[in-house]
């Protein structure tokens, strides 16, 4: 289990969470986010596991972080 997994799940966050809906997407969800992020260069995998580290210890809402991953998801893939 990925360290992002292990953080969201010690959070009670449903990896099959539905994201961006408000905007029409249909279908993508946490999983899949993380999926992505971890088929990503293994700097930019510590980058965001470090950004999630710091929002953590910092007891921020780590979802508004997810959604902005979620975001750039879309983006990068140009839908």
């Amino acid at each position: 289990m990925s360290y992002i997994e292990t953080l969201l799940k010690e959070k009670d966050i449903d990896l099959g969470t539905w994201l961006l809906e408000d905007k029409g997407q249909i279908g993508l969800t946490i999983e899949m986010l993380i999926e992505f992020v971890y088929s990503m260069p293994d700097a930019t995998v510590q980058e965001v596991e470090n950004t999630f580290r710091k929002i953590d210890f910092k007891n921020g809402d780590v979802m508004h972080y997810v959604t902005f991953l979620a975001e750039g998801m879309i983006e990068t893939a140009g839908y």
